[in-house]
């Protein structure tokens, strides 16, 4: 008896001896993050058009007239690095920095990640889910058919409604908030996030009187399969913005299937104004011009082949506005670009794009038209 008990407290001390080591050996491999640099600098040389009705819509010198051609340039560093805990958690830190004199703002995106068997959480400014996981249709070249890099090239009327960076998903908003993915199941991905705030400060958020602060929350689903050598992805994603007058509820439908050399991709986006007026009417269904109801359609094609990749593209942009004018604000892109593999890392790129910005009341001054020939350089490290 006496034996056996002796016998037991060994082994229960070996045991705990064992767990205690197997801890600070775990504790002892786990290392602070290590960040790695990498990053890129697009450069762009580009010819465009502008409407000579838009050019001269007040007369004499009132209109600025605008050059034909221009360059440009568009670079981020990037700072990321990731450590594994020692209970198996996965924690990183991404820190972007805009490096062109141009950008308003020198830090791009800016937070940490933790992810584990139950998917991934990041807390800082990131992009929503329903950015990431947004799957539509393919484009390739020096400048994107949807986003503000036509309005770059192709001016957007001050007049129009529709806004420089208009597009055919939730958009980049790396505002403050917190972000989950879900590891893939059977193909599918779940996300969402929640912005307490898109205002930009670390003063206590204002969410009452006559100024309170604009708020976000946003979820997404995607599916990416296979179909013998074929890939299908799909998304789905919505968002609500709380903006009192402002505020919207929103959804897009995308997808793309890639089958051998060529793929081809939609997308679809509608955006419902619920908000009131101070007479209590939606801003659905006011006179006034300033309704923010709007759709969105895109459709594009895509070839790559060794080191060459071309793709054409069509992009359309409608809000509706006033319910007592007839016609839409509108924009109109249609694009072919190509992108040539120089080397890993340096690619060639070119882009035309046709671009049509037009006013609902149909004033000459108050739409512009364009075509923009760009080509181009860019370096990823």
């Amino acid at each position: 008896m006496k034996k056996s008990l002796f016998l037991t407290s060994a082994l229960v001390a070996a045991s705990v001896l064992a767990l205690g080591s197997t801890d600070t050996l775990a504790a002892s491999k786990a290392k602070k993050v290590s960040l790695g640099i990498s990053g890129s600098y697009k450069a762009l040389i580009g010819h465009a058009t502008q409407s000579t009705k838009f050019e001269n819509r007040v007369a004499g010198t009132g209109s600025p007239s605008y050059a034909a051609r221009d360059i440009k340039t568009n670079s981020e560093i990037h700072f990321k690095g990731s450590t594994k805990t020692s209970n198996g958690l996965n924690v990183g830190v991404v820190v972007e920095l805009e490096t062109d004199q141009a950008s308003a703002a020198s830090i791009d995106q800016s937070f940490i990640t933790v992810g584990g068997n139950f998917g991934t959480v990041a807390i800082g400014s990131a992009s929503a889910a329903s950015a990431i996981m947004y799957r539509g249709a393919p484009h390739t070249g020096a400048i994107g058919i949807t986003g503000p890099d036509a309005s770059e090239w192709i001016v957007r009327p001050a007049a129009s409604k529709v806004g420089a960076g208009a597009g055919n998903n939730i958009g980049g908003g790396d505002h403050m908030k917190i972000r989950y993915t879900s590891l893939p199941f059977s193909g599918f991905t779940l996300g969402g996030s929640w912005v307490p705030s898109t205002t930009n400060n670390n003063a206590m958020i204002v969410d009452g009187g006559n100024s309170p602060e604009s708020s976000q929350v946003d979820l997404a689903l995607n599916y990416t399969g296979k179909m013998g050598a074929n890939t299908i992805n799909a998304s789905v994603t919505t968002w609500s913005i709380s903006a009192g007058t402002a505020s919207t509820d929103n959804y897009t439908i995308s997808g793309n299937a890639t089958l051998g050399a060529w793929t081809l991709g939609a997308g679809y986006l509608e955006t419902r104004a619920t908000g009131s007026d101070a007479a209590g009417i939606s801003m659905a269904t006011t006179g006034a011009d300033s309704s923010l109801e709007a759709k969105s359609y895109n459709y594009g094609v895509q070839w790559a082949q060794g080191n060459i990749t071309l793709s054409g593209a069509y992009f359309k942009y409608v809000m509706p506005l006033s319910v007592t004018v007839t016609g839409d604000d509108t924009v109109t892109k249609y694009s072919l670009g190509m992108k040539y593999a120089m080397s890993p890392g340096v690619d060639l790129l070119g882009t035309i794009q046709d671009v049509n910005w037009k006013d609902e009341l149909l004033t000459a001054g108050n739409s512009n038209k364009g075509v923009a020939i760009i080509g181009g350089i860019n370096v990823a490290f």
